[in-house]
């Protein structure tokens, strides 16, 4: 493959190139932001079939005219990227992964949900594996040194026993959910159930419609986890673990730990206080992109696997199935 990674991306909207634009986002934070700053990436071009975002794509990314395709497989012929970001939405997902590795590419890099179904998720891993490509998720915070700290004090248990897990986000448990699902088992371990209830009731021949709920799950560590997903008017992504000893709340928007000490309202208790000085901080080697580029040349898995993402999915989809069977 030589020393450069010539790439390409599939669907350029939010995710893969207009959000490196949002001014209260660390960069890079898209597919293109993260190609644009790697030395080992050339990116050549880009495909969406809205006219208007392609050019946008172009314009920001300094690509000539005809670097930008209507047509993503015409791209993958005349391109031949050796590493291709799939960011178009879930119901093509498997298709367009098929057709990059039928057209050479190496290394994959792949928005969430994985699929539409388990049986989607499974054939991008048939093909994957069949053809020794290296492939990752777009499930960014096992990189993450906030949620990798956590995982050293679950793991040591620098606070006890990890007893419960809240899981707060907004109404999409397969596009959002699945993003806490992957948390909760490189935290927790697997899934052994799941009980949901969902928002709105759907038949059992009409397709799943990604929507909000609720739901316990039970994970193979020994901790429960609760997932509120109902529609809410704000933005919100957060987990709140208790510990036997301590308590942490870890999201988009927070980040607190809070350690007993006296309490100030019962005497002879103690009460649960932030602690402003503990640093949730694990040092992270790499990131996901030189992770995935690394794995194309060792032959070795992404962290942020298509193993991980198809586990995250079926605990989504289990979701619609507990609801379905009450």
């Amino acid at each position: 493959m030589g020393n450069t990674f010539r790439a390409a991306i599939v669907g350029t909207g939010r995710i893969a190139s207009s959000l490196e634009g949002d001014p209260l986002r660390p960069h890079p934070c898209t597919h293109a932001g993260y190609y644009e700053a790697n030395p080992r990436v050339t990116l050549e071009a880009g495909s969406d079939n809205d006219a208007e975002r392609l050019a946008e794509f172009g314009k920001r990314w300094n690509l000539p005219a005809n670097s930008l395709y209507p047509d993503y497989t015409r791209m993958l012929d005349e391109i031949r990227p050796k590493i291709v970001s799939v960011c178009a939405y879930a119901p093509q997902r498997l298709e367009m992964c098929q057709a990059a590795i039928d057209y050479g590419a190496k290394a994959l890099w792949i928005e969430k949900a994985l699929g539409c179904s388990l049986s989607e998720a499974e054939a991008i891993r048939e093909a994957v594996q069949q053809n020794g490509v290296s492939a990752a998720v777009d499930y960014p915070r096992r990189m993450d040194s906030r949620y990798r700290a956590i995982k050293r004090i679950i793991d040591e248990r620098e606070f006890g026993t990890l007893q419960t897990v809240s899981c707060y986000m907004t109404h999409q448990l397969i596009h959002t959910g699945t993003h806490a699902f992957d948390m909760l088992r490189y935290w927790c371990g697997e899934a052994m159930s799941v009980k949901a209830t969902l928002d709105k009731d759907w038949e059992l021949d009409s397709p799943i419609v990604d929507q909000g709920g609720r739901s316990i799950i039970q994970m193979s560590s020994g901790a429960t986890a609760f997932v509120s997903a109902s529609p809410k008017k704000y933005y919100i992504f957060q987990f709140d673990l208790i510990f036997e000893k301590a308590r942490i709340q870890m999201g988009n928007d927070v980040q607190r730990v809070l350690l007993p000490r006296k309490s100030e309202n019962y005497s002879g208790f103690k009460e649960l206080f932030e602690d402003p000085d503990f640093k949730l901080y694990q040092p992270v080697k790499t990131n996901m992109l030189d992770d995935i580029l690394d794995c194309a040349s060792s032959g070795e898995e992404p962290v942020s696997s298509v193993n991980n993402a198809i586990e995250a999915l079926k605990i989504g989809l289990a979701h619609f199935e507990s609801h379905r069977r009450k």
